[in-house]
């Protein structure tokens, strides 16, 4: 009998333990193919249907609309925010647009994760986050009023919405600070001058271990901030977040792979938008992360300057590259799922090439009743 019971006390101490990892811990984007929309045509009823039918067609899952583009919020915020000036003076149908969108799409089977670029700052919008010496067009990262902000902003979402995921974006300093509460900060924790220390930085970045690491923590910090809150509300939302681990500056402050290792986002979409994709990049990421399918890419449907000549502008890729090229990430990496930037420049010539070659058979992804 004590034997029987030391069994039975064992195996409800593994399932405890089984039990009590957290759901996130095997999230990934496999089997999603995603599509990054920027604009705000979805904001009306009828530019809602619109896009939905679109990405639908093409054979897309999983829908990534900007809804805080560092100048507004695209849903009717509890006074967190004013509009974003895409939607003043449009004509929505009701005051929710984001609530119509999301009922649309999950009626559609496509998965909705908002997009905040959370340290862009593109309008005279909150100028106590961003005080002079700030880098440009961004919101002062090392002030814990933004993450705050930012992490009010995300939560009210997920609490309010059936969303399946979060997409976060700008998610670095955006530069070396030079306001006054951050020469204080770093005067006061490492007792140097951020002036003198930035200036050498720029010539020699890898000798300042302590910028470096003030950067990098300021960072993380909202990290946590915005992932703890997200949680707390719905552990099953996906939060993934758009970096260039490899390529970003040592002044960004983005490490991403330990946001990964450590279980505070799911996803890492590595941004590769060149015509060949970095294969041997993406390969050694993949190796530095506990889970090597959080990795996925997202590509390009429209030009980078490489390909263009002087004066041309921008232009949808050819259906036949962007097919290709969705195929190939499929077979070498199957469970890491896609992702395209960006919805506007998602021509027809691309839809017919996407549905008909790899996107043609339907995916596991989660569906809606």
């Amino acid at each position: 009998m004590k034997r029987l019971l030391s069994v039975v006390y064992f195996l409800a101490i593994l399932l405890s333990v089984v039990f009590s990892i957290p759901a996130y811990a095997e999230m990934n984007f496999s089997g999603k193919r995603a599509i990054f929309d920027e604009g705000s045509g979805w904001a009306t009823r009828e530019g809602a249907d619109r896009t939905l039918k679109r990405i639908k067609e093409a054979g897309f899952n999983v829908y990534i609309p900007c809804i805080w583009h560092g100048r507004g919020v695209k849903w009717p915020s509890s006074r967190l925010s004013r509009w974003d000036p895409d939607l003043a003076g449009r004509p929505i149908e009701d005051d929710d647009p984001l609530r119509f969108l999301i009922g649309r799409a999950h009626e559609m089977g496509i998965e909705i994760h908002p997009w905040f670029t959370v340290v862009l700052r593109q309008s005279d919008l909150l100028p106590e986050l961003a005080s002079p010496g700030t880098p440009e067009d961004a919101f002062d990262v090392h002030d814990p009023r933004l993450h705050q902000l930012i992490a009010d902003l995300v939560a009210e979402v997920v609490a309010r919405y059936d969303v399946d995921g979060i997409n976060l974006d700008y998610v670095r300093t955006m530069g070396l600070c030079a306001s006054v509460s951050c020469k204080e900060a770093y005067k006061k924790k490492y007792g140097r001058d951020l002036t003198l220390d930035s200036i050498a930085f720029k010539l020699t970045p890898g000798r300042f271990p302590a910028l470096l690491e003030f950067q990098e923590q300021a960072v993380t910090s909202m990290v946590k901030t915005i992932a703890g809150r997200v949680r707390a509300i719905n552990p099953r939302a996906l939060i993934s977040v758009d970096a260039i681990p490899g390529v970003a500056g040592l002044d960004q402050g983005q490490n991403s792979i330990e946001w990964v290792n450590q279980g505070l986002v799911d996803v890492l979409f590595r941004m590769d938008y060149y015509r060949k994709i970095n294969v041997e990049l993406t390969e050694s990421l993949r190796t530095k992360l506990k889970n090597p399918d959080a990795l996925s890419l997202i590509i390009s449907n429209v030009s980078v300057l490489e390909e263009m000549t002087p004066g041309q502008e921008h232009f949808s890729r050819d259906g036949k590259w962007l097919a290709e090229t969705a195929s190939m990430i499929q077979e070498r990496w199957p469970r890491t799922g896609i992702s395209v930037y960006f919805y506007k420049m998602l021509s027809e010539e691309q839809i017919l090439a996407l549905s008909r070659g790899p996107f043609r058979q339907p995916t596991n992804v989660k569906t809606r009743p």
